[in-house]
């Protein structure tokens, strides 16, 4: 059985949404975190998506931010 993922502590999140010529979204976020062997930053994808709708976009952002209901 596989147990639950663990997300490491979060420093900030990062969306990027843009409107497509044909009227839909592509969406992309990102999560960065501190490494804790090395001193960097390490940035994470945690979804992106294209061809949604902005109810998709707001749903794709919730869910990264609390994570899979």
């Amino acid at each position: 059985m596989v147990g639950p993922t663990v997300r490491k502590a979060v420093e900030s999140f990062f969306a990027e949404i843009a409107q497509l010529p044909d009227g839909t979204y592509y969406v992309s976020l990102t999560a960065t975190t501190i490494d804790d062997e090395e001193p960097q930053l390490l940035n994470m994808e945690i979804d992106c998506r294209r061809g949604v709708s902005l109810d998709e976009v707001l749903g794709v952002i919730k869910n990264g931010l609390t994570g899979p209901a």
